[in-house]
Protein backbone atom coordinates (compact mmCIF):
# COMPACT_ATOMS: atom_id res chain seq x y z
CA UNK A 1 0.00 0.00 0.00
CA UNK A 2 1.35 3.27 -0.78
CA UNK A 3 1.08 6.11 1.87
CA UNK A 4 0.60 9.82 0.96
CA UNK A 5 1.89 12.33 3.49
CA UNK A 6 -0.24 15.37 1.96
CA UNK A 7 -4.16 15.03 3.34
CA UNK A 8 -7.05 15.17 1.40
CA UNK A 9 -7.32 18.59 0.67
CA UNK A 10 -8.23 18.25 -3.06
CA UNK A 11 -11.13 15.55 -2.14
CA UNK A 12 -12.65 17.72 0.98
CA UNK A 13 -12.36 21.34 -1.55
CA UNK A 14 -13.91 19.24 -4.61
CA UNK A 15 -17.28 18.17 -2.19
CA UNK A 16 -17.65 22.09 -1.17
CA UNK A 17 -17.55 22.47 -4.96
CA UNK A 18 -20.30 20.26 -5.56
CA UNK A 19 -22.39 21.22 -2.77
CA UNK A 20 -22.39 25.09 -2.44
CA UNK A 21 -25.14 26.58 -3.99
CA UNK A 22 -22.85 29.67 -4.55
CA UNK A 23 -20.21 27.97 -6.49
CA UNK A 24 -20.34 30.36 -9.57
CA UNK A 25 -20.23 33.22 -7.08
CA UNK A 26 -17.86 32.27 -4.37
CA UNK A 27 -14.82 30.32 -6.65
CA UNK A 28 -11.66 32.68 -6.53
CA UNK A 29 -9.23 33.23 -10.00
CA UNK A 30 -6.58 35.20 -9.51
CA UNK A 31 -4.26 36.24 -12.48
CA UNK A 32 -1.02 37.62 -12.84
CA UNK A 33 -0.58 40.39 -15.12
CA UNK A 34 2.51 41.49 -16.98
CA UNK A 35 2.98 44.82 -14.96
CA UNK A 36 2.78 42.42 -11.61
CA UNK A 37 -0.76 44.05 -10.61
CA UNK A 38 -3.27 40.53 -9.41
CA UNK A 39 -6.29 40.83 -9.93
CA UNK A 40 -8.77 38.63 -7.47
CA UNK A 41 -12.68 39.05 -7.87
CA UNK A 42 -12.22 41.81 -10.20
CA UNK A 43 -10.35 43.74 -7.45
CA UNK A 44 -6.66 44.62 -8.42
CA UNK A 45 -3.98 44.01 -6.00
CA UNK A 46 -0.81 45.79 -6.14
CA UNK A 47 2.37 43.86 -5.65
CA UNK A 48 4.81 45.28 -3.32
CA UNK A 49 7.54 45.29 -1.19
CA UNK A 50 7.27 45.55 2.69
CA UNK A 51 9.27 47.26 4.10
CA UNK A 52 13.26 46.09 5.13
CA UNK A 53 13.97 47.07 9.23
CA UNK A 54 17.96 46.32 10.49
CA UNK A 55 17.32 45.52 14.02
CA UNK A 56 21.17 46.54 15.27
CA UNK A 57 19.62 49.65 14.89
CA UNK A 58 17.40 48.69 18.65
CA UNK A 59 21.06 47.16 20.23
CA UNK A 60 23.37 50.46 18.83
CA UNK A 61 24.42 52.94 21.89
CA UNK A 62 23.59 55.41 19.36
CA UNK A 63 20.64 57.32 20.85
CA UNK A 64 19.78 58.41 17.55
CA UNK A 65 19.97 55.30 15.31
CA UNK A 66 17.69 53.36 18.43
CA UNK A 67 15.22 56.33 17.62
CA UNK A 68 15.66 55.87 13.72
CA UNK A 69 14.60 52.26 14.30
CA UNK A 70 11.61 52.42 16.76
CA UNK A 71 10.12 55.05 14.01
CA UNK A 72 10.39 52.51 11.06
CA UNK A 73 8.86 49.92 13.06
CA UNK A 74 5.97 52.33 14.27
CA UNK A 75 5.83 53.63 10.72
CA UNK A 76 5.82 50.25 9.30
CA UNK A 77 3.14 48.77 11.77
CA UNK A 78 0.83 51.71 11.35
CA UNK A 79 1.22 52.18 7.04
CA UNK A 80 1.41 48.23 6.25
CA UNK A 81 0.95 46.10 9.90
CA UNK A 82 3.52 43.97 8.16
CA UNK A 83 7.65 44.33 7.73
CA UNK A 84 10.67 41.90 7.52
CA UNK A 85 13.50 42.35 9.65
CA UNK A 86 17.47 41.63 9.25
CA UNK A 87 20.14 41.12 12.02
CA UNK A 88 17.74 39.66 14.22
CA UNK A 89 20.40 37.53 16.26
CA UNK A 90 18.55 34.06 14.89
CA UNK A 91 21.48 32.35 13.26
CA UNK A 92 20.91 31.11 9.46
CA UNK A 93 22.28 27.75 11.06
CA UNK A 94 19.51 27.38 14.01
CA UNK A 95 16.55 28.39 10.75
CA UNK A 96 18.29 25.52 8.65
CA UNK A 97 18.08 23.07 10.81
CA UNK A 98 14.53 23.73 12.08
CA UNK A 99 13.35 23.47 8.19
CA UNK A 100 14.85 20.28 7.84
CA UNK A 101 12.90 18.50 10.88
CA UNK A 102 10.04 20.22 9.95
CA UNK A 103 10.14 19.19 6.84
CA UNK A 104 10.80 15.21 7.64
CA UNK A 105 7.71 15.81 9.76
CA UNK A 106 5.50 16.66 7.27
CA UNK A 107 6.74 14.14 5.19
CA UNK A 108 5.19 11.30 7.22
CA UNK A 109 2.22 9.56 6.46
CA UNK A 110 -0.62 11.71 6.75
CA UNK A 111 -2.63 9.01 8.67
CA UNK A 112 0.32 8.77 10.88
CA UNK A 113 -0.13 12.50 11.69
CA UNK A 114 -3.57 12.17 12.28
CA UNK A 115 -4.16 9.54 14.24
CA UNK A 116 -0.84 9.37 16.31
CA UNK A 117 -1.02 12.09 18.69
CA UNK A 118 1.94 13.76 17.80
CA UNK A 119 2.97 16.69 19.26
CA UNK A 120 0.06 17.65 22.12
CA UNK A 121 -2.23 16.21 19.33
CA UNK A 122 -1.89 19.39 17.34
CA UNK A 123 -2.65 18.09 14.24
CA UNK A 124 -4.70 20.63 11.56
CA UNK A 125 -5.21 20.56 8.08
CA UNK A 126 -7.69 22.06 6.01
CA UNK A 127 -10.88 24.14 7.48
CA UNK A 128 -13.36 21.64 8.78
CA UNK A 129 -15.78 24.00 9.22
CA UNK A 130 -16.28 25.51 5.46
CA UNK A 131 -19.04 25.40 3.93
CA UNK A 132 -18.07 27.67 1.07
CA UNK A 133 -14.46 26.75 -1.32
CA UNK A 134 -13.51 30.46 -0.50
CA UNK A 135 -13.52 29.16 3.18
CA UNK A 136 -10.86 26.37 2.54
CA UNK A 137 -7.31 26.93 3.88
CA UNK A 138 -5.03 24.56 1.51
CA UNK A 139 -2.53 23.71 4.19
CA UNK A 140 -1.51 21.75 7.35
CA UNK A 141 0.54 22.44 10.75
CA UNK A 142 0.97 21.48 14.26
CA UNK A 143 -0.66 24.08 17.12
CA UNK A 144 1.86 23.08 19.66
CA UNK A 145 1.83 25.22 23.13
CA UNK A 146 5.30 26.35 24.58
CA UNK A 147 4.31 24.48 27.52
CA UNK A 148 4.50 21.36 25.64
CA UNK A 149 7.90 21.60 23.59
CA UNK A 150 10.09 20.01 26.13
CA UNK A 151 7.40 16.95 26.71
CA UNK A 152 8.96 13.99 25.22
CA UNK A 153 5.89 11.86 25.10
CA UNK A 154 5.02 14.25 22.31
CA UNK A 155 6.78 13.76 19.84
CA UNK A 156 7.20 10.44 19.36
CA UNK A 157 9.35 9.02 16.73
CA UNK A 158 10.69 12.13 15.92
CA UNK A 159 12.46 13.01 18.96
CA UNK A 160 15.51 15.00 17.43
CA UNK A 161 12.84 17.56 16.78
CA UNK A 162 12.49 18.37 20.52
CA UNK A 163 16.18 19.95 20.84
CA UNK A 164 15.99 22.07 17.59
CA UNK A 165 12.12 23.28 18.67
CA UNK A 166 13.31 24.05 22.26
CA UNK A 167 16.46 26.04 21.04
CA UNK A 168 14.55 27.74 18.28
CA UNK A 169 11.46 28.80 20.44
CA UNK A 170 14.54 30.07 22.93
CA UNK A 171 15.35 32.57 19.97
CA UNK A 172 12.14 33.68 19.00
CA UNK A 173 10.77 34.30 22.42
CA UNK A 174 14.49 36.77 22.42
CA UNK A 175 13.31 38.40 19.26
CA UNK A 176 9.48 38.91 20.69
CA UNK A 177 10.47 40.33 23.86
CA UNK A 178 13.09 42.58 22.34
CA UNK A 179 10.27 44.14 19.97
CA UNK A 180 7.32 43.49 22.71
CA UNK A 181 7.93 47.15 24.43
CA UNK A 182 8.03 48.22 20.91
CA UNK A 183 5.29 46.23 18.45
CA UNK A 184 5.27 43.10 17.58
CA UNK A 185 5.97 41.41 14.32
CA UNK A 186 2.74 41.03 12.81
CA UNK A 187 0.56 42.96 15.21
CA UNK A 188 -2.15 40.90 16.21
CA UNK A 189 -6.02 42.01 16.84
CA UNK A 190 -5.72 42.61 20.44
CA UNK A 191 -2.99 45.45 19.78
CA UNK A 192 -4.75 47.13 17.20
CA UNK A 193 -7.13 47.56 19.56
CA UNK A 194 -4.46 49.07 22.48
CA UNK A 195 -4.08 51.61 19.42
CA UNK A 196 -7.37 52.17 19.44
CA UNK A 197 -6.92 51.11 15.05
CA UNK A 198 -3.36 53.36 15.09
CA UNK A 199 -2.07 49.73 14.43
CA UNK A 200 -3.52 47.74 11.60
CA UNK A 201 -3.88 43.94 12.06
CA UNK A 202 -3.63 43.59 8.53
CA UNK A 203 -5.66 40.25 6.41
CA UNK A 204 -2.96 38.52 4.84
CA UNK A 205 -2.94 35.16 2.62
CA UNK A 206 -0.80 33.16 0.84
CA UNK A 207 -0.59 33.97 -3.13
CA UNK A 208 -0.88 29.87 -4.72
CA UNK A 209 1.85 28.87 -6.14
CA UNK A 210 3.15 25.37 -8.00
CA UNK A 211 5.68 24.88 -4.70
CA UNK A 212 5.09 23.96 -1.40
CA UNK A 213 5.52 27.04 1.33
CA UNK A 214 7.43 25.99 4.54
CA UNK A 215 6.89 28.27 7.37
CA UNK A 216 7.56 28.54 11.40
CA UNK A 217 5.26 31.00 13.32
CA UNK A 218 5.58 32.05 16.89
CA UNK A 219 3.25 33.87 18.66
CA UNK A 220 3.80 36.26 21.48
CA UNK A 221 0.07 36.34 23.57
CA UNK A 222 -0.51 37.63 26.58
CA UNK A 223 -1.99 35.59 29.42
CA UNK A 224 -5.70 35.01 29.07
CA UNK A 225 -7.39 36.43 32.01
CA UNK A 226 -5.33 40.05 30.76
CA UNK A 227 -7.63 42.64 29.78
CA UNK A 228 -7.14 44.68 26.72
CA UNK A 229 -8.10 48.37 26.43
CA UNK A 230 -7.13 51.06 24.87
CA UNK A 231 -4.32 53.15 25.75
CA UNK A 232 -5.73 56.32 23.66
CA UNK A 233 -9.55 58.42 24.48
CA UNK A 234 -12.47 57.96 23.38
CA UNK A 235 -11.58 54.55 22.42
CA UNK A 236 -13.43 52.68 19.88
CA UNK A 237 -13.53 49.40 21.31
CA UNK A 238 -14.99 48.18 25.04
CA UNK A 239 -12.13 46.74 27.15
CA UNK A 240 -12.25 42.30 26.84
CA UNK A 241 -9.95 39.89 28.29
CA UNK A 242 -7.71 37.88 25.77
CA UNK A 243 -9.97 34.66 26.62
CA UNK A 244 -12.94 36.56 25.51
CA UNK A 245 -10.99 37.64 22.25
CA UNK A 246 -9.17 33.91 21.24
CA UNK A 247 -13.16 32.90 22.01
CA UNK A 248 -14.63 35.35 19.46
CA UNK A 249 -12.17 34.26 16.85
CA UNK A 250 -12.30 30.29 17.13
CA UNK A 251 -16.54 30.91 16.84
CA UNK A 252 -16.43 33.21 13.91
CA UNK A 253 -13.66 30.67 12.26
CA UNK A 254 -16.48 27.86 12.54
CA UNK A 255 -19.24 29.98 11.46
CA UNK A 256 -17.78 32.07 8.72
CA UNK A 257 -14.51 30.54 7.62
CA UNK A 258 -12.79 33.73 8.57
CA UNK A 259 -11.00 35.44 11.85
CA UNK A 260 -13.36 38.37 12.45
CA UNK A 261 -12.97 38.81 15.90
CA UNK A 262 -11.93 42.30 16.99
CA UNK A 263 -14.86 44.15 15.17
CA UNK A 264 -17.20 42.46 17.57
CA UNK A 265 -15.76 44.55 20.60
CA UNK A 266 -16.60 48.19 19.14
CA UNK A 267 -18.73 50.37 20.83
CA UNK A 268 -20.97 52.06 18.62
CA UNK A 269 -22.36 51.50 14.82
CA UNK A 270 -20.70 54.60 13.83
CA UNK A 271 -17.47 53.24 14.88
CA UNK A 272 -18.32 50.04 13.18
CA UNK A 273 -18.39 52.13 9.92
CA UNK A 274 -15.75 54.17 10.47
CA UNK A 275 -13.42 50.46 11.07
CA UNK A 276 -15.03 49.08 7.71
CA UNK A 277 -14.08 52.03 5.92
CA UNK A 278 -10.19 52.31 7.18
CA UNK A 279 -10.32 48.68 6.25
CA UNK A 280 -11.59 48.72 3.28
CA UNK A 281 -8.97 51.25 2.70
CA UNK A 282 -6.17 49.81 3.60
CA UNK A 283 -7.20 46.56 1.23
CA UNK A 284 -7.19 48.34 -1.93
Amino acid sequence: MIYSSSPPLLDHYGALLRHSKTTTTTLQKTQECNNGHYFNNGVVMEECQLPLIDLNGLKSHDMWEQAECVRAISKASSEWGFFQVVNHGISPELVKRMREHQMKLFEAPFEHKASSRLLNNSYKWGTPTATRPNQFSWSEAFHIPLTKISDESCYGEFSSLREVTEEFASAMSNLARLLAGILVENLGHHRQAWSNDVYKSVEHRVMASKMERFSVAYFLCPSYDSLIGSCREPSIYRDFTFREYRMQVQEDVKKTGRKVGLSRFLLHDQDQSMHTRVMQKRQL
